[in-house]
């Protein structure tokens, strides 16, 4: 009997303990990956909102600076206005060309084979004749313009004594289906104090890595003395070269230097305004152009 007993309670146990394990653990296992699997789509689909929030933002951005949604008037719009800012900054030969507008499209998520279009790339190529002056007047005005645009590549050539650039430069725009506009171009501009004030690259241009011969005519040229004619005009005396030779100037006259032009704007009274390859600079006694425009290297270089 008690054996008979001892077996009847171990095949009862056995048969709660698989119970258990068939009706309780095993289900509360599963539900436990199923919720755990529900949780991590859970956050998945989260970040993904939260990503496509973020690119809603940013494609609402690129929108409100692309070019008109409709590539053609695009096209010609830009191209209008690159031709007024070249125009604008007196580049010499200018040429812009624009490329047939490439769309972009994107695959759909339900359908593979279907596409989307979003929007065009077109590209421009500007060719000019300009000085480095010019230049970079012409690139501040174009960084400062918030269009969705953007200078692919871009070469110089100088041009007998380096004053004069012979500029190429590739430029990529992009039409977006979301943009509001169909043919006016984006008047937006970048904020003043996110980019460096033209101001900023003056000691650069006045010193025009492009022009041969600093050190030996910039460098040299001293204003010793200012003094009146006999018409009553004030004149710069000017020692030029090595040796030096003296050139009086008047207002309105023109320097005799090789490789650079060096104008006489105005008189004060111990200095003189003058334009160097299109750089406005003053110049007081005693001093030379090297002093004056930031160049280190004012006396002629050993062999």
């Amino acid at each position: 009997m008690l054996l008979a007993s001892a077996g009847i309670a171990v095949i009862l146990m056995y048969a709660v303990d698989t119970g258990y394990r068939k009706y309780i653990e095993q289900p509360t296992q599963r539900y436990e990956g199923e919720l755990k699997s529900v949780d991590s789509k859970l956050q998945d689909a989260n970040t993904s909102q939260v990503t496509g929030r973020r690119l809603a933002n940013q494609l609402d951005e690129c929108a409100a600076r692309a070019l008109p949604y409709d590539p053609a008037l695009a096209r010609s719009r830009y191209q209008d206005w690159l031709l007024k800012l070249v125009e604008e900054h007196r580049m010499d030969s200018a040429s812009v060309d624009a490329e047939t507008p490439r769309p972009i499209e994107t695959r759909s998520r339900t359908n593979k084979r279907a596409t989307r279009l979003v929007g065009h790339r077109i590209g421009y190529t500007l060719r000019a004749r300009t000085t480095l002056n010019r230049l970079t007047d012409f690139l501040h005005d174009f960084h400062r313009s918030a269009q969705l645009h953007k200078i692919r590549s871009f070469s110089l050539t100088p041009l007998v004594n380096g004053n004069q650039l012979d500029l190429s430069l590739s430029i990529e725009t992009l039409s977006l289906q979301s943009t509001e506009r169909q043919s006016e171009l984006s008047m937006l501009v970048r904020d003043e104090q996110t980019f460096p004030p033209r101001e900023r690259f003056n000691e650069f241009v006045s010193r025009n890595l492009f022009a041969k011969g600093f050190s030996k005519s910039l460098g040299q040229v001293r204003l010793n003395a200012i003094t009146q004619n006999r018409a009553g005009e004030l004149e710069g005396w000017f020692a030029v070269g090595s040796p030096p030779r003296t050139q009086i100037i008047a207002t309105g006259q023109i320097l005799d230097l090789p490789l650079h032009t060096v104008r006489v704007k105005s008189f004060d009274q111990t200095r003189v305004e003058l334009m160097v390859n299109e750089f406005d600079c003053w110049i007081s006694l005693g001093q030379t152009l090297g002093d004056v425009l930031g160049n280190p290297a004012t006396e002629s270089e050993e062999p």
